[in-house]
């Protein structure tokens, strides 16, 4: 066989060796290059394809007796000693390893291919069968998993060092590092090699988020954003706080000092104003200014049920402000809300009597504003009430609505029922936990579903308990004794609340029932107790001693006001969709309190990481661990759409369980009108009457004129207004059209990158002048000259100049971190205690 005559080598022909190797080029060449192959040693055809002809006859080139006899046979020594190849046998050879090389390049070529096909394969196949699986479903979007297969495929091609991963598959993975943490997402890097990038990446990837929070800044371009997701104009904001750990530190990323409680200007906290590169200063500060005790979050919410809450800003608190400051940052926020092209329908608080006392001065209900006006803009609302409503005692113009966290009501309720002080009376009958205590102890516990915490007065934010005591076992129960009517009334009342203003199941109408229910109750209630005559006190009339009898008998004033702000709100709110004036989303008043707030507490303390017994933080951490919770709600906000893939969040199987019941009744068009809703209110005052007559109040009232409807409005509108209980304030107007400080600071945001501080030493460093005219601070009682493990240097990298102070130790100038400044400057160190019990009792001691 000759082989010019092949064309190509068969797979078998390259898997030849040692001697069937042989016998083919003694076949195909001759003998003598068959000799010639086995003096070189090569023994198999596949590596040919690494060799070159003149490497392989290298060796007739040397003076070797024994190769003489070869040598004349293949071709010709010259002269000077060096070998020639005759012509013939080097296009056999020529021939044979193109043959080779040809060969070997088609196969590596088809093996790639056959790779290629067979990750086609999977992908498609991986995809077809997840669209026969979901066909039946609604759910016909791919998953992020065919994708990460994907990019592990391509990854395997390549070297380590240059993994690559699509943009979808960086956010995946940057949500798995938030939900997970750091353990988690290392144990699966580590074990799924070319999945995930390196923790480092993401964590840049975070940093360049838009989801950047600075404390004291309003983040209201970014709510425009927000707004346009969720394809929605109207917004409730909600603002509330939680303890921190009392902490300064330092944020290199806007070179600023956080932790103390910054200056409020017309309520509103100045941004980064702890900014200095003077340690005089900064020690300064320490000694003038208070320590953040509290974290203040606003939170905004859409209208829209769907959308997840925004974080609008979030700063450290002393707790010192007033009803004032907190009613002109609200005006403030509703100002640059308005700018952006977002409307602020209202707020929502935890119930602080300076939250209330600004609601009412904000809506006018039962308090005045002389000095101050709120209707300067035209984008106020405004409803016309009719004349024989005289039970709605809200203002028919408003520019915010005001609703009191419903939970916190609800909580309210159940505290004042467990309080030593309280001696509720309705009527002939008392109010006594007592009666609950009587059924726990003398009743099975399936038939009440009670237990001794629910009537601890130890835990004063048990929302769960609430709910138990409330709950219509028990309501049978007590309804059944005829001593317990006034505790069936009052728990009959909470119950409504729930019902009313929490649950969300609840039609508009039951709402509209239920919270109104429970303000004529209470109306007629306090209305008896003012006309009751105190038999026990003693024969000095002590007005104030009677006053504070009175007072103990009812439930706080905070709590009857939030129960009243919140009734006329919903009505008002209702009122307005009817006129078109808001849409039909507005009725999603379940959405409308301080819980997001609350739930983003919680969640900020979950992740602490499962290794960490320390659930709580300073308030640079909790800065930090919103950046974290801004960048999932964002996604949420876009329904979890990550480029083309769809994310999904796991949910609580009671979540879930509440939004399968919500969408079953959920509002779609609203048909009441005026008439439907004045046959409601007269349905919840009948259901008043009837709880007033069951504990033997009626003769009283009935005395007294105030039975009927327009009597109990009128009684209750005089006397409110002619008590104490009626506020003034002489604030004095307010100009909030000068420009925003939302700018203020974005130069300084790339002012420093998180650069690591052992890239300190430059030989770019000064020692003993001063630069630019910094001043530099001596610490003449330092006598330490060594400061390993401190962050003072002699020399550092003139990027970094801005985290640092100079200062000077003995007779040279050293380099001070601004983070070890803190430290230095720190002579106590503060704790919050982990229980969320101790926790809260001390967050009340604060307000």
């Amino acid at each position: 066989m000759d082989i010019f005559q092949l064309h190509e080598l068969t797979d078998d022909m390259m898997k030849l060796s040692h001697d069937t190797f042989y016998n083919f080029l003694e076949i195909t060449l001759n003998k003598d290059l068959c000799e010639l192959f086995r003096i070189q040693a090569i023994r198999d055809m596949s590596s040919l394809s690494s060799i070159s002809v003149d490497e392989l006859i290298q060796i007739l080139n040397f003076d070797v007796v024994e190769l003489n006899y070869l040598k004349k046979a293949l071709g010709f020594v010259s002269v000077d000693g060096n070998f020639h190849l005759r012509l013939g046998f080097q296009n056999l050879l020529e021939r044979l390893f193109s043959l080779v090389k040809s060969k070997k390049n088609s196969s590596v070529k088809s093996l790639q291919l056959t790779h290629n096909q067979i990750e086609d394969d999977i992908l498609r196949q991986l995809t077809e069968l997840w669209k026969h699986s979901f066909s039946s479903s609604n759910e016909y979007n791919i998953p992020i998993v065919i994708p990460w297969i994907k990019n592990i495929f391509d990854n395997f091609k390549k070297s380590k060092n240059k993994f690559s991963y699509d943009n979808h598959i960086q956010q995946f993975a940057l949500l798995l590092l938030i939900l997970g943490g750091r353990n988690c997402y290392e144990f699966l890097r580590l074990n799924l090699p070319g999945a995930l990038p390196h923790i480092s990446n993401i964590e840049s990837l975070m940093r360049n988020q838009e989801a950047r929070i600075i404390e004291c800044k309003f983040q209201f371009k970014l709510l425009k954003e927000y707004s346009q997701s969720n394809n929605c104009s109207y917004v409730f904001a909600s603002e509330d706080c939680t303890s921190s750990v009392c902490r300064i530190d330092y944020d290199a990323q806007i070179n600023s000092f956080i932790g103390l409680s910054s200056p409020l200007i017309d309520g509103v906290p100045k941004p980064t104003f702890f900014r200095t590169d003077n340690f005089e200063e900064l020690k300064m500060w320490f000694e003038k200014y208070n320590k953040s005790k509290l974290i203040n979050l606003h939170m905004i919410q859409s209208v829209v049920s769907s959308a997840p809450p925004f974080i609008l800003s979030t700063y450290g608190s002393d707790n010192k402000v007033t009803a004032t400051d907190i009613l002109k940052r609200w005006l403030y926020i509703h100002n640059q809300c308005s700018v952006q092209g977002v409307r602020v329908i209202g707020f929502s608080t935890d119930g602080d009597a300076r939250y209330l006392r600004a609601m009412r001065l904000c809506s006018r209900f039962f308090a005045e504003l002389p000095n101050l006006n709120l209707f300067k803009h035209n984008d106020n609302f405004h409803i016309k009430i009719p004349d024989q409503w005289s039970w709605f005692l809200m203002k028919e113009q408003q520019l915010l609505l005001f609703v009191q966290d419903s939970t916190h009501i609800a909580t309210k309720f159940r505290n004042r029922l467990l309080s030593d002080v309280a001696s509720m009376k309705m009527g002939d009958f008392s109010i006594d936990i007592q009666h609950l205590m009587n059924l726990i102890a003398l009743k099975n516990k399936i038939d009440h579903n009670l237990i001794k915490c629910d009537v601890c007065p130890k835990d004063r934010q048990n929302f769960a308990s609430c709910r138990r005591i409330s709950s219509d076992l028990v309501l049978n129960l007590l309804n059944k004794n005829k001593n317990c009517k006034g505790t069936f009334i009052y728990l009959s009342l909470l119950h409504s609340i729930i019902t009313g203003l929490i649950d969300k199941p609840t039609t508009i109408e039951q709402r509209l029932y239920h919270i109104w229910t429970v303000v004529f109750t209470c109306r007629f209630w306090w209305a008896w107790i003012q006309n009751l005559k105190i038999k026990d006190i003693s024969e000095d009339d002590n007005s104030d001693l009677i006053q504070k009898r009175k007072a103990n008998s009812f439930i706080t004033k905070p709590t009857f006001w939030c129960i009243e702000i919140n009734a006329h709100t919903l009505l008002y709110m209702i009122l307005l969709v009817i006129n078109n004036k808001l849409p039909i989303d507005a009725l999603n008043t379940y959405l409308f309190n301080s819980q997001g707030c609350e739930n983003t507490f919680r969640i900020a303390r979950a992740l602490s990481g499962p290794y960490s017994s320390n659930n709580n933080f300073t308030v640079k951490s909790f800065i930090k661990r919103c950046e974290k919770i801004s960048i999932i709600d964002s996604i949420k906000s876009h329904k979890g759409q990550v480029d083309n893939y769809i994310c999904k969040f796991p949910q609580h199987h009671k979540t879930v369980k509440e939004i399968h019941n919500y969408s079953i009744n959920r509002i779609k068009q609203l048909d009441l009108t005026e008439s439907d809703i004045e046959e409601i209110i007269k349905n919840a005052f009948e259901s008043a009457k009837q709880y007033v007559t069951m504990v033997n109040m009626t003769k009283l009232l009935i005395n007294k004129n105030i039975y009927t409807l327009p009597e109990l409005s009128r009684f209750i509108k005089m006397n409110i207004s002619k008590s104490s209980s009626k506020v003034i304030d002489y604030t004095e107007g307010i100009d909030f059209d000068k420009d925003s400080d939302e700018d203020e600071s974005d130069n300084d945001e790339n002012n420093s990158e998180l650069l690591d501080d052992d890239d300190r030493l430059s030989t770019n460093g000064t020692d003993d002048e001063d630069d630019e005219g910094n001043i530099v601070t001596s610490l003449s009682d330092v006598e330490r000259h060594n400061f390993q493990g401190c962050r003072i240097y002699n020399k550092i990298n003139p990027q970094n100049i801005n985290k640092y102070f100079r200062i000077r130790i003995g007779s040279s100038v050293k380099y001070l971190h601004k983070q070890t400044a803190c430290w230095l400057l720190t002579d106590t160190k503060n704790r919050l205690s982990s229980d969320r019990l101790e926790r809260v009792k001390k967050s009340e001691q604060q307000h």
